[in-house]
């Protein structure tokens, strides 16, 4: 996992993959400006509050709060966008790192945006149903939802990519073969996207990172 990781990083500051990761990091901005503004259009439709002032300092704060609220749901937006990643950052990286294996199918993209959706909605369940941990144990509560994370987001992530190349039976059997690393990635991933501002690229690095690490276990088999 180390040497996945590694790699991982490395496609960051490689230039042959600086267009996929200003895509992604636009991308991102865009979706985080239009829900901004979809928030903005709505408490502008409010009606007046009691006072004026009052949907005034709304309006204000909203941008504020809907950071806030990005962190604070660094896991379900990480899982989302994962699936919408994957398949373009799996692409890039196989035609450069690997360009003597086969060329993958790919997975259709309702396959890999239900697997998102499935996964960022098993991920907001998670955090709901901690949150009394986190109200009533601060800090242990929030290193126990950085773990049920880092399963989840682990788990799906591998499988996203394992799913170009082989059956769901082949890439959930690799998983259990190797579920302690997949686990460790998906705790990484957890942890980034819990971090202000690491979150934007904790998709990025959750992509790259599991298709080396495919590639590698994928390798062992043969």
């Amino acid at each position: 996992m180390f040497a996945s990781i590694g790699r991982a990083l490395g496609f960051f500051f490689n230039p042959a993959f600086f267009g996929t990761v200003l895509k992604a990091v636009g991308l991102t901005l865009v979706l985080f400006i239009v829900l901004l503004a979809g928030v903005e259009y709505g408490l502008h439709l409010l009606p007046t509050l009691g006072n004026p002032t009052i949907n005034h300092i709304l309006e204000w704060m909203a941008p504020v709060l809907m950071l806030i609220g990005l962190f604070a749901v660094g896991g379900p937006v990480t899982a989302l966008f994962g699936s919408l990643y994957l398949d373009r950052v799996a692409d890039a990286i196989e035609a450069r790192a690997y360009a003597g294996d086969a060329k993958a199918p790919g997975a259709k993209i309702t396959t890999s945006l239900g697997a998102g959706i499935r996964l960022a909605g098993a991920v907001i369940l998670a955090d709901v149903l901690l949150l009394p941990a986190d109200t009533f144990f601060p800090g242990a509560g929030e290193v126990l939802t950085i773990l049920v994370n880092g399963f989840l987001l682990g788990r799906e992530y591998f499988e996203l990519a394992a799913l170009r190349h082989v059956s769901t039976k082949t890439a959930d059997a690799l998983r259990r073969r190797n579920w302690a690393s997949v686990f460790a990635g998906g705790l990484l991933i957890s942890v980034l996207s819990a971090i202000p501002f690491a979150d934007f690229f904790a998709p990025l690095f959750g992509a790259a990172l599991m298709v080396h690490f495919y590639k590698r276990v994928a390798q062992e088999k043969t």
